[in-house]
């Protein structure tokens, strides 16, 4: 039985089938036989015996709320019987559900959703009527397969009209795909419970992620130190323990045409690469920024701009800075430090400085070199800039450091004798700051990136473009997990950071577009686990922990 269910008033919906009426019994043992209302909509929806389904549905709906007064906080709908590969042995499943089985997907959304309209129809009307509606939470129990990749849009949607009904409210799905063997009642209902304890919105969460909210801060007055242990039931055991708050490190290099200026410079670019750059800066751009306001986090991004997108696109700037995001640079022209002279590149500084500080109307803080392109003179030009932070280099994956203040590493002429290059590398300390200014270098990589491998440019000879999205879509989940399970090895405190970068040149390309919506969904759906963060906000706290004092 889930403490954190007891005196929530829920009605629940679901088939016949053994499984749903399993979960029903256990929802009515967490939450009162009085504050629940079991119903079998799937069963009207599906054709039964009424000459009117969704009249008789819609009767239904309406009684439930009724004997719970018109105030309900929980709506479960339990759609696991619908799954089209079964979990049933096929010597089980009559010969009549073949034909169904070709449409699966179809008929899943649609009897999933006829049950979410007739619930939230009543909202609607109780509101309508003057009712004050109270915040609510909408959980559907099922497996993402069923879906057939759809599940992501569909939840987002429901989660948007939620909202509209009341801006507190908010959907789930509880996805039981990832466990090894199939989760019995009690912990489903346990993963239900703590779902509605928690304060941060879930999107499609799996049921293994639903353990680390066991320690979010939730509205349910019992102590979670009084809650069942149930991790044994179906809760991974290495998820189920209390993991530290990660740093979600996400930023955006708004490239546009600046792409094909500097590092990207080609005698044979043409107008038809040129083209790419303007989509990035009038289209690419609003859409990644629509996406992060729908989750919330548009003000606990980083967006590193080039001066010359900002004089070129200064709408899209606009819009960007007044999100709240913050904002760092990203040379003018997307130079290589490699490409210019010391002089050029302090030129380069002084004028990107000035253009965005006209921008955001105050000191920009960050930089990251084009195409990581960072050299020694570099290093020097930022402290003397007064820069807190940079993020071109991976001497660490996953956690803050200070930008090295190493000599340049010598290459190897082998026209000498070998004598001369036999001698290591001379290299400092991660948390060395011999020359006193202590420069946060916030880790980024090819492998934390989209463009390489999700972006074709014909005369860019190390890009692709022909990646499935899925492919980097997973690498980034493996990325996360791994870190999640090991990074208590590399900190003091286990915490760690997790940077990714997305273009709007790349993400904001359609079929793009959708895994990064889903990616950043699959971030929020850890809740109170993760913490999106400003690039400012991880090199200031990476500071504090160091016990230095930036000199910014």
């Amino acid at each position: 039985m889930s403490v954190y269910l007891a005196g929530r008033k829920v009605i629940s919906s679901g088939t016949l089938a053994p499984r749903a009426t399993a979960l029903q019994t256990e929802l009515v043992a967490a939450c009162g036989k009085e504050n629940t209302a079991t119903l079998n909509l799937d069963g009207l929806l599906a054709g039964g015996d009424s000459l009117s389904p969704e009249i008789e549905a819609t009767r239904q709906v309406q009684a439930a709320f009724s004997d719970l007064k018109d105030n309900v906080s929980l709506f479960v709908i339990d759609a696991r019987d619908l799954e089209p590969s079964g979990r049933d042995p096929i010597w089980e499943v009559p010969l009549d559900e073949w034909n169904q089985h070709k449409t699966a997907t179809q008929v899943v959304q649609q009897r999933t959703l006829l049950q979410v309209k007739l619930l939230l129809q009543k909202q609607l009307s109780l509101s309508k009527d003057g009712a004050t509606l109270h915040p609510f939470l909408l959980v559907i129990v099922g497996y993402r397969d069923t879906f057939d990749g759809a599940l992501d849009p569909v939840i987002a949607k429901l989660q948007r009209d939620v909202t509209w009904l009341q801006r507190e409210s908010s959907v789930a799905f509880l996805d039981l795909a990832s466990t090894a063997s199939e989760p019995t009642e009690q912990s489903i209902a346990a993963a239900i419970g703590i779902l509605a304890a928690s304060r941060s919105s879930h999107g499609v969460t799996s049921i293994n992620a639903v353990w680390g909210l066991r320690g979010a801060n939730t509205n349910n007055t019992a102590s979670f130190q009084d809650a069942p242990d149930v991790s044994d039931l179906s809760i991974h055991p290495t998820l189920a323990k209390k993991k530290p708050t990660v740093k979600i490190a996400l930023s955006f290099d708004f490239d546009a045409l600046s792409a094909f200026l500097g590092t990207g410079d080609h005698p044979e670019n043409n107008l038809a690469d040129y083209s790419t750059g303007v989509f990035s800066g009038r289209v690419g751009a609003r859409r990644l920024l629509r996406m992060l306001q729908k989750y919330q986090v548009a003000d606990k991004v980083t967006w590193f701009i080039p001066a010359h997108t900002m004089e070129t696109f200064p709408n899209t700037c606009k819009e960007i800075t007044e999100s709240g995001a913050e904002i760092g640079l990203h040379g003018y022209a997307h130079e290589g430090a490699y490409q210019m002279t010391v002089e050029q590149e302090r030129d380069v500084f002084a004028k990107c400085v000035k253009t965005a500080q006209a921008l955001t109307g105050k000191k920009v803080l960050g930089w990251r070199a084009p195409m990581y392109q960072l050299r020694e003179t570099s290093i020097a030009l930022l402290k003397e800039f007064e820069f807190l932070y940079d993020s071109s280099l991976s001497h660490h994956d996953s956690q803050p450091y200070l930008t090295p203040n190493d000599p340049p590493v010598e290459r190897i002429d082998f026209s000498q004798p070998a004598s001369s290059w036999l001698k290591p590398t001379p290299l400092g300390g991660m948390y060395d700051c011999r020359d006193g200014y202590p420069l946060v270098e916030i880790p980024i990589g090819w492998n934390n990136e989209d463009m390489m491998a999700l972006q074709y440019y014909p005369h860019v000879a190390n890009t692709n473009g022909n990646v499935d999205s899925r492919v980097v879509e997973q690498r980034w989940k493996d990325i996360f997990l791994w870190l999640w399970e090991n990074g208590k090895a590399e900190s003091d405190d286990g915490t760690f950071i997790f940077p990714l970068l997305m273009h709007p040149d790349t993400s904001g390309l359609a079929h793009v577009m959708a895994m990064a919506d889903r990616f950043v969904g699959w971030l929020r759906s850890w809740g109170d686990s993760v913490e999106f963060a400003t690039y400012e906000t991880i090199a200031r706290e990476f500071l504090s922990k160091k016990g230095m004092t930036p000199k910014v």
